[in-house]
């Protein structure tokens, strides 16, 4: 008992003398806006210090020391944006401010990864009910219509085509774009594992990439059956029913759908992980898993992008 009460009194006396004989640093510490984070309190390589009316913070280490670990005392309260993971490197000046920019954290990126993909999946199993109800909002009923005259006017195919070839195409185009930039953020994430930037980036681009999904899903129907019809092609509306089923089964549900039950889990597992070994080790297993899903991902989407340009290709051309 005295040995170790002994240890903590030299650790005191160790401490004291680096911030009395160190080079003074000022941590200043500020919202995304520049706003100064007044009198809170935050750790710093150890030391448990309040920041001053102006955010600021005045602290002295020896020069042997490059970087700083800073940590906010309340996580649930503040987080830290900048720097990546809380490591601040020493200015050579010690007159250069070391700015830290904090934000008050928002919901847990991983927990609304796996809502949005849930959502996917649920408007997935109503496609049914959505196409009926853009069918009608779409004007399919025109095209029906057209059906049931005896005598088409080739002025009036050749309206349908002009109408409905940039929707098509557009729909096509935005939707290849979208999923590789949903592969794009994925492949990015697990380069950046401990990033929070990184989660909501993937976060983001599912939510573009379920729009332009749901918007294609649910007209793929009026699509073809404009196609079938304006382009008097039952072969072209066929080609364009296997192209959008290729999306659906050989990228959207192996791929897209699959991260919500391969990857998910282990992602908020990793995030939870207390044990800085395990979690580094988890760390480059999960780096691994989401690299190779990546490029198998992107082998999909190149076999999808070849496929798009030939079907628009068709559609211009005929």
């Amino acid at each position: 008992m005295k040995k170790r009460l002994g240890s903590i009194v030299l650790c005191c006396l160790l401490t004291t003398t680096v911030m009395a004989q160190g080079i003074p640093y000022k941590f200043r510490i500020r919202y995304g806006d520049y706003t100064p984070l007044a009198n809170t309190g935050f750790i710093i390589s150890g030391y448990r210090l309040t920041t001053d009316p102006q955010g600021i913070i005045d602290l002295k280490f020896t020069e042997e020391i490059n970087y700083v670990n800073i940590e906010s005392i309340s996580n649930k309260e503040y987080e830290i944006r900048y720097p990546l993971e809380g490591k601040a490197f020493l200015p050579k000046d010690p007159n250069t401010f070391i700015d830290i920019y904090v934000a008050r954290p928002g919901p847990d990126p991983l927990m609304q990864i796996r809502a949005d993909i849930k959502r996917s999946q649920t408007a997935f199993q109503n496609v049914l009910i959505e196409k009926l109800e853009e069918e009608s909002r779409k004007g399919y009923d025109g095209i029906i219509e057209l059906l049931n005259e005896k005598h088409i006017d080739e002025a009036r195919l050749m309206e349908g085509k002009l109408e409905f070839l940039p929707l098509i195409s557009s729909a096509l185009n935005n939707y290849l774009n979208e999923a590789r930039n949903f592969n794009d953020a994925f492949l990015a994430l697990s380069k950046s594992l401990n990033n929070n930037g990184s989660y909501e980036q993937l976060n983001n681009t599912i939510y573009k990439y379920n729009d332009i999904f749901n918007l294609l899903n649910a007209n793929r129907d009026i699509y073809q059956q404009a196609i079938a019809t304006y382009w008097n092609s039952k072969e072209l509306s066929l080609k364009f029913s296997n192209l959008i089923d290729f999306a659906i089964e050989d990228l959207h549900r192996p791929f897209i759908l699959e991260i919500n039950y391969t990857l998910i889990n282990r992602l908020y597992e990793f995030s939870q992980e207390k044990n800085k070994r395990k979690r580094k080790e988890d760390g480059k297993v999960l780096q691994r898993d989401m690299e190779v899903l990546s490029s198998s991902m992107s082998r999909r989407l190149l076999s999808l992008g070849e496929r798009i340009t030939n079907m628009n290709a068709e559609l211009k051309n005929n």
